[in-house]
Formats: C-alpha cells, structure tokens, sequence
C-alpha cells in the first residue's frame, strides 16, 4: 500500500513537472511572439497660445519685457480686434532706410535689399488703414554665408513689441543628394546636402516652435516704421506684407464639407513613402539615420542603410521636413507614419502641413503619443477615429514641423518659479549670513533664531502661491502626455514634498538651502527637456479612407532573428572599413597605405572621399581607411607590438606621440627635407608637445581653445565692463555675488597653466630634468588659483553651459566644445553672448599676457610603415590649407555646425564659416598661446598639482607646503623614467628637444 502510494506520488510530480514544462514553452513561444502596444491617441483639452500670469512677484521678473503669450491673454480679454481686410505689401525698394553696409540688388528678377548679417538693418515705413491685430509676413532669400539660416530681430516704432521679438529665424533650406552610394561592404555612404536657394514666405513666428500660430502684431490707425537688425548670417529681403491672421477650421466643419461638396472615399491601395531624404530640410544636423529594426523599409539588419529619419537631432521646436507623395486619384485619404518616440512616456509634437497649409485645426500640435519599438498608425482623433484627407490626383508635400504643444505654459512657469526660488533662497543666505564652502555647499548657524517671516514679509504667501502652481503644472504636464508620466515629473513631486516642509516650518529654510538648490536645478532641466520631443519616422503612409494600416511592429522573435543574423554576419564583415578597399601590392612604385582614424564613421568616411578625390588621382598612391575608437592609444600600442600597425593613425590624443616616441615606435618627422615649410601653417608653440630627443613626432590636426564667454544681454543691463585682467575679474566677482550670480572657472589642473604662463613661469627646466614649479612664479601663480577657491568662492563644479543658458553664470571661461553646445543647443541666446580673449596679466609695458595652451588631437606615422615617402606625402596634403579647409567645410556641410572643425592649421581655421569678431577673437587668443613639453614621467605634474589643490581648497594646508611636497613627487618620478628610458641631460631651451631615449 505504502509502495503503491509512493508510484502514485511520482507519477503526479512527473505529470506537474511537464505540464508546468508545456506552460513554459508556450509562454516562453507566445512571449517571443509578444507585440509592444501601439500608442494611445488622445486629444488636448484647451491649447491654447495665452500664457497664465506669472508666479513671481512684481518686479522680480528676469526681463521688463511682457512675453507674447501674456500679451495675447490681455488682447483676448480685451476682445481686440483681427485685422480682416486686403493684404498690405511694403517692397524693399524704394524702403525708408537702410544701415550703410545695406543694398539693394536684382535677385532671380526680384529687386531686394541685402544685409550681411552682423550690423545691418532694414527699415520700412507701413501706414495702417484700422487698429487690429496683424500678422507680418517676410519674402526672402538666405545669401551665401555660413550654414545656418539667418535671424533678425525686430522693432516696431523703435521698440520691441515683446520680448520674443528679440529674435526671429529665417531658415536655410537643404535638400539630401538621393543618389545612394555603397562602398566596399556594402554600407551606404551618407549622401551630401543641397542648398536650395529660393524665394520663401514666412510669417514671423517663433524660432523654436513656442507657440501654436504665428505672433499677432497689435497696430494702431496710421504710419508706422518696422525695422529688421540683423543677428547673424547675410540674407536678402524683396517685401514685408501685413495680413489677415489665418485660425484653421475645427475637422468637423472640414468633415461636413465634405460631405457637402460630395467627396468620395478613394479606392488606392495602401502607398508608402520613404522618409530618409526628404524633399527639404530646415538645418543640416537633420539627416538620414540607420535602424537595424528587422521590419525597417528598407531592410538593414547586417549593413549600414540609412532607412530612417529625424531622432534625437529632431527634438527641438522649429525644425521642418517635408516629404512629396503622389497619389492615383482624387479622393479623401487617410494618412499615417510608422515611426518611435524616444522619451519614456513622452509625447512628440509636430504640425502637420499638407501643400503648405494646416488643413484643419487638430493638425496644429499634433501628438505623437509614446510608444515602445516602431508603429505604423494613422493620424486619428482622440477616440482613435482616422482624420480623412481629401488630396487631388498628382504630388502632394507634407511638411512636419516640431512644436513644444501644450507643454508651452508648464515650461514658462516652471522657469519662473525656479527663479522665484533662487531670489528667495539669495534673501535667506543675506538674512542668515550663511557661509558657503568650496564645494557650494551652503551651512547655517543652527542656535539662531532667524524669524524669516518678519524680515522677509511676504515669504509665505510667495511659498504657497508656488506651491499651488506646482500642482497645476503637474497636471498640465500629465494632460500634454495623455496620462503618460515622463521621467522629469519626479522632480515636482519632490520639490512639492519640500515645499511642504517650509510653509509649515519657514525657521527650517536655512537648513534645507542645499536640498533647495539640488531640485531648483532639476526643475530648471526639467523646463528644458519637457520642450524636447524627438521623433523618429520610417516611411509615410497614405491609403483609401477605410484602409487598414499594416502591422510593423516587430515582436521580440523577429528581434531574436536579427540578432542572430548580425551575430553571424559579424564573422565575414569588417565594419571598421570605409569605402572602397585596396589590396597591398608588392611594388613600391604603387604602395598601399593604411591609417586609422579615431573619430566617428561620417568624420571617417568623408576623409576617404577627400583622399579618393583628390590624392590618389594626383599622386598614385592608394589608401585604406579603417574608423577606430576615441582615445584607444592602447589599441595602437597593441598592434604595433603585434606588427599590424597602420602606417598612419589620425586622431591620436596630444599626449600620446612623446610616448611612443620613446619606445622607438613613430617616425620622425623633422627627418623629411620640406618639414618646415609644413609646419610654418601651425602656431608654433603648438608644436612643443611633439618635440622629443630632437625630434618631431606629429603634427597637430585640431587645436582647442580657452576663451572668455559672458551673457552680453546681462552685462548691458547690469551695466557691467567685461574684464580684460584678473584684477578686473577679482572686482567684478562681488557685483556678481550682489545678484547672486557667479562667474566660471574651470575645474582641474588645466585651470593653472594660464596663471603659470602669463607671471612668466614654466612647468618645467630648460634641461627637463626636473620640475620648475619652485619658482617664485610657480608658487604665486599656484596661490593665485587655489584662491579662486578660498577666497573668491568660486564653485569647485557647475554645469557651466545650464547655468550659462539660465543667467545664474553670466560670465566665465569656456573651450571650443562649449562654445559648439552655444551655437546648437541654445539657440535662444544668439545674440546674446559673446566670446573674447582670456583674462590676463598686465605687465611692466603696459602689455596684457594672455598665455594658455590648448590641446588638440594630432596625426602620426608609425615606425613600421614601408612606405614613409608616401605617409610623408598624405600627411602634407592632410594637414594642407586646402585640404583642411575643405574637410572642415564639408563636415559642417553635412553634420551642422555643432561639427565645426577646429583645425590647427591656421589660415583654413580663418576661412571656416566664423563670424568675424569670432575669429578675430580666437586669433588674438592664438597669439598667446604657450604649451607645455611632454616629459617623460610629466603625468606625475598634474597628478601631484592636483593632490596639492586639494590639500590647500579640500584640507586648508598652507599653499607653500602643499606644493613643495608636489615637486619633491614630480622630481622622482621624472628621474625615475630618465633613467628607465637612459634619456641623457642637454638643454631643450630652444624647443623641447632632448638627446638620447631608447627601447622600453
């Protein structure tokens, strides 16, 4: 019985265990099968352009000028009028005024007036027949000049309507070269942007997609002058027109018109239109990009096919791209995109255009709703009912253009109400006197009593009042999203439970200032990226008003395939190649040359184009290009250890070449006839990194630089003089702290070399046997910059460019890269900032020093190269002015400006699209600019520099100690190499050169 019983209990455990086996292959089956959800459409509530009112108090505003979308409440309430009659059209010639530097020319049969966009102005006088709300329409055509479009600001009658006025964009217009190129692998070779140069109409309006129409422009009965001053880049204008503001129809007048003028549904099957080049562009960063979805059109799991659109480069307001589709017959069309959104539970907001107009309201802001993977879903209502289109036989054009939507009002006040909370953590730090120390961090007395609602009056109602306004935004932010909580939404949440806090308990403020900080800051990114909307699309569709959208979503078993077709693929294809391939000869007449570039596959790729253009036809000899990783030396190191070096490397950090130079693994570049009259296009003190046992191990390609940013907006109204000498810095620094603003210095041992250099000192001896750091310019220079931290405050780290952008850093020093996140990632402060040369040292003469170095990425050949004659010649033609300038242009042609190519060739860096008080700011910059040598064991310096900074900021140890102890550091570690490397004394005084070095 008890053995029967125990069968019985193993046959029920055997029959349980596969059954829950069947269970997990069919949930494992049905779970690779699984299809992520499409979006869910919603619709807005009220979205509209009015503003609410503010949440600060009087006076406490960032700028006196009204914003447009308060404006437009007053018009409202007041009920003010629309303009609703004949078009009032003002030519460019004859105009009232012009500036000097103005013409007027002949364009394509158009008589316009040209300005070169930096002081130029055009001024027409407009008599107005009623008082009415108008729009401005502008006719134009961008001039040859850089690669951006061109912006202008505008006054009305000598005053600036609103404080949006400040700025309009007139965009340029690019079209991608459709003829798709493959190299070698079969990896499409990104095709090279076209400038179309037309006469456009645009209705000013906001640069960055703002607001939902364009800005309404209250004038009243009679003359009146409109005048356009120019901001950036050339631009001719033929006329400026006044209209009639145009409000699109509600879809369901749209709808019974229809039915009215008796259209039918059209009977096309379902057409699809490919989004990767469209048919216009409003900036070049929009381009082409590749997904490796395995249901993309076209295809491109195993190789590089641009098969997709837009992105994270498409997520700013204001940027356009049309698309031209062709359908068989006239008839109402649905019309849908397969496309992904790339914030987590983030809507993307676009207007949607079709020939050129909204055809009804619901197309103004339209959201994409957020959805994971790809989808392909008509353009419906909130019920998730179709939207019908009635096209007409023949070519349509469907323009999308990125809006911010009804985030608009949450992101406006959700800045203000940050600024609200910087004043009044300012007032508390006053009243408290609250210390803050090198890191920021800000400490209160706490035996003190403060009674802060006695000295600041009106604290708690200015508490509640942005409470109550942060629940409301909360709500909006949710609403704008379709219930969907995006991932800055924590931040309001946190703050809320904060602010709490302190209107129960305003004596805690002191106490609670650095939490404050922290999320005033989040709240500040979060204004930023809810104003973000990337949005990616694949292909257009258009089919007959009932027609079924296609399923294109992949399941996770079609992304399981692919997987596994890249896996395999990865064993018979070279994906580091670019371009076309030669094969090594024997023959020294004809060699083949290899060099590795470190930068990314476009920067890579259009260098083998330039080299397969022009080179190889001029001089025969043909060149392999392989793309590897950024700062991967040691990939170099490796495989000239292992005998598979190229023969040159270009991108290789400036600290790198003295190092393989000891190891006997480059070749020397001072050993060629011609070197000098190469090296004669460089400044020359950019060259002393390079120099080793009486060599010249590289060239530099690129060439940073340290410059002096400041807000000039902010100067002009604080009426502050931007400072030319640290002595001006050190005065200016308390008419900062008045506002609580701060100025900038960057962190690290980087910060030294200019106090270093400009008191006359250097990093070290003539010999290069030990460190110079004990010089009484060292150690003055070396308590002049720790005490930029304990005695000036200045904060030991800060988002520079957020802080910049916020007007809580007006003023500070930046490099070339933040100057690039300037131009392309804060587009509303053109116009408003200015770069200039370094502060400096003013000497006995009168002079002001200015030294500092800048480091760069350099080109090298290897050792081991059989060609050297032939590495000799590439590297001339590289780093040639024509080369140089014809790469920089041709990267910024086809990656935007946020590309700019920082050439260290000096005559290309002047003909690169820069303003002209930009370049004649880097050069005179240039013209001071100091390097220090590359020593064997020198990476003690900054390591040891380092450790005394903290010593003296973090610990408070005495300046002279802390160094000396850094020195003594420095000296052996450098003696211990020299003696590693048997690198025998001599004076390096004339350039950095020392004798001897050896194999490691």
């Amino acid at each position: 019985m008890i053995e029967r019983s125990g069968i019985a209990s193993r046959k029920g455990l055997y029959i349980g265990l596969a059954a829950a086996c069947v269970f997990l292959i069919f949930a494992a089956f049905n779970g690779i099968r699984y299809i992520p959800p499409a979006g869910a459409p919603f619709a807005d509530t009220v979205n509209q352009d009015q503003l609410m009112d503010t949440v600060l108090k009087t006076g406490q505003l960032k700028s006196e000028e009204v914003l447009y979308g308060r404006l437009l409440s007053d018009y409202v309430r007041k009920e003010t009028p629309r303009y609703t009659g004949e078009e009032i059209e003002e030519r460019s010639a004859p105009f009232l005024q012009m500036s000097q530097d103005a013409h007027v020319s002949e364009i394509d049969g158009v008589t316009s007036a040209m300005t070169e966009g930096e002081n130029g102005w055009l001024e027409w006088e407009v008599d107005i027949p009623e008082t009415a709300l108008y729009q401005i329409q502008v006719q134009y055509q961008m001039l040859p000049g850089g690669r951006m479009g061109a912006e202008r600001s505008l006054l009305i009658d000598g005053k600036r309507p609103f404080a949006e006025a400040a700025r309009f964009l007139f965009p340029r217009m690019w079209q991608d070269n459709a003829n798709v190129r493959l190299d070698d692998q079969g990896n499409e070779i990104r095709p090279e942007p076209i400038e179309l140069r037309e006469w456009r109409e645009m209705t000013l309006q906001h640069p960055e997609g703002f607001y939902k129409r364009p800005f309404l422009f209250l004038l009243e009965q009679g003359k009146h002058t409109i005048r356009l001053t120019d901001i950036r880049e050339p631009m001719a204008v033929s006329r400026i027109s006044l209209t009639k503001p145009v409000e699109p129809r509600a879809y369901t007048e749209v709808e019974s018109e229809y039915v009215r003028l008796g259209f039918a549904n059209a009977t096309a099957e379902m057409l699809t239109f490919q989004s990767e080049h469209p048919k216009e562009k409003s900036e070049l960063s929009l381009w082409a990009e590749w997904t490796d979805d395995p249901r993309a059109e076209p295809k491109a799991v195993e190789n590089i096919r641009y098969n997709a659109f837009g992105g994270e480069r498409w997520k700013r307001g204001g940027q356009s791209a049309a698309w031209e589709i062709e359908v068989p017959e006239d008839g109402l069309y649905t019309l849908g995109f397969r496309y992904t959104t790339m914030v987590l539970n983030s809507a993307s907001r676009r207007d949607i255009l079709i020939d050129g107009r909204v055809p009804f309201a619901e197309m103004e802001e339209y959201a994409f709703p957020f959805v994971r993977g790809w989808h392909t879903e008509p353009l419906q209502d909130g019920a998730g009912k179709p939207f019908h289109f009635y096209l007409t036989k023949g070519k349509h054009t469907i323009t999308l253009v990125s809006k911010v939507g009804p985030l608009r009002s949450p992101a406006v006040r959700t800045d203000e109400m940050a600024s609200e909370l910087n004043l009044i953590a300012r007032q508390v730090i006053q009243i408290t006197a609250s210390s803050k120390d090198a890191e920021g961090k800000v400490t209160s007395d706490r035996n003190q009593d403060w009674n802060l609602e006695r000295n600041i009056p009106d604290l708690s109602e200015r508490l509640q009042r942005i409470r109550s306004a942060l629940a409301g935004i909360e709500d909006e932010i949710l609403a704008a999203n379709g219930g969907a909580r995006p991932s800055y939404l924590s931040t309001y949440a946190s703050m809320a439970h904060l602010l709490d806090g302190m209107i129960r308990d305003t004596e805690k403020i002191p106490y609670r200032l650095n939490e404050l900080g922290n999320l005033t800051g989040e709240l500040n990114r979060a204004a930023i990226a809810m104003q973000e909307q990337p949005l990616m699309l694949d292909y257009l569709a258009v089919g007959a008003a009932d027609a079924q959208f296609p399923q294109s979503t992949s399941s996770y078993l079609d992304l399981l395939v692919a997987s596994g077709q890249r896996f395999w693929s990865s064993f018979s294809s070279n994906t580091s190649q670019v371009g076309k391939v030669y094969s090594e000869g024997n023959l020294q007449e004809k060699p083949v040359l290899n060099i590795w570039v470190a930068r990314g596959r476009e920067w890579a790729a259009l260098t083998k184009n330039l080299i397969d253009e022009d080179f190889t036809p001029k001089t025969g000899i043909e060149v392999n290009v392989n793309t590897v990783p950024g700062d991967s030396e040691h990939l170099l190191l490796l495989a000239y250890t292992a005998g598979e070096a190229p023969d040159i490397a270009f991108g290789v950090s400036s600290q790198t070449p003295v190092d393989f130079a000891a190891r006997n693994a480059l070749l020397d570049l001072s050993s060629f006839a011609d070197t000098k009259a190469v090296t004669d296009q460089f400044v020359a003190e950019s060259l002393i990194p390079y120099r080793y046992a009486g060599g010249l191990w590289a060239l530099p390609e690129t060439q940073d630089f340290q410059m002096l940013f400041y807000r000039t907006d902010m100067f002009d109204s604080f009426g502050w003089k931007t400072p030319d000498t640290w002595e001006d810095v050190y005065q200016m620094l308390p008419l900062l702290q008045e506002q609580g603003l701060e100025f900038y210095y960057p962190s690290g041992v980087g910060g030294f070399a200019p106090f270093l250099f400009q008191r006359g000192g250097d990093f070290y001896a003539s010999d290069q046997t030990r460190s110079k750091l004990d010089s009484p310019e060292a150690f003055t220079a070396f308590k002049e910059w720790t005490a930029l931290s304990t005695n000036y405050k200045l904060p030991l780290k800060a988002d520079f460019f957020q802080r910049f952008r916020l007007g809580e850093m007006p003023v500070g020093v930046g490099n070339y890269e933040f100057y690039v996140r300037l131009k392309t990632s804060a587009p509303e402060l053109n116009g408003s900032w200015a770069m200039i040369p370094l502060p400096g040292m003013r000497s006995s003469d009168g002079e002001v020093d200015r030294s500092i170095g800048g480091a760069g990425q350099t080109a090298v050949i290897l050792k081991t190269t059989k060609h050297p004659d032939a590495a000799w010649a590439l590297l001339k033609w590289w780093l040639s002015e024509e080369t140089q300038t014809r790469y920089g242009l041709e990267v910024e042609g086809l990656l935007g400006a946020g590309s700019r190519w920082n050439t260290a060739n000096v005559r290309a860096l002047q003909r690169m699209p820069w303003t002209k008080p930009e370049i004649e700011a880097i050069l005179e910059q240039w013209s001071w600019f100091k390097e220090q040598p590359v020593v064997m064991g020198g990476y003690y310096t900054s390591r040891h520099l380092q450790n005394a900074w903290n010593k003296v900021v973090l610990n408070g140890d005495n300046p002279r100690t802390a160094l000396e102890d850094a020195i003594k550091e420095i000296d052996k570690e450098i003696l211990r190499k020299r003696e590693e490397f048997n690198i025998k004394p001599t004076d390096t005084s004339s350039g950095g050169v020392e004798e001897g070095g050896g194999d490691s």
